[in-house]
């Protein structure tokens, strides 16, 4: 597990917007809902997304 990725997210508040930097795949805003089984749970626009934290390189707060 990317520890300093767990280490940041696990200091922020449920319903904090942010955008996480995942490798190749598009930049994801929106409320951080929680860690679910390794995963991100970020809402955006009426979907929910699932980032795996492993593929996550940076997490940007506002």
């Amino acid at each position: 597990m990317n520890c300093s990725v767990y280490a940041t997210l696990a200091r922020i508040g449920l319903g904090t917007v942010i955008t996480v930097h995942a490798g190749t795949t598009p930049n994801h805003t929106g409320k951080f809902l929680g860690i679910e089984n390794g995963n991100v749970v970020l809402a955006s626009s009426n979907t929910i997304f699932f980032i795996n934290i492993e593929k996550i390189a940076v997490v940007h707060i506002p």
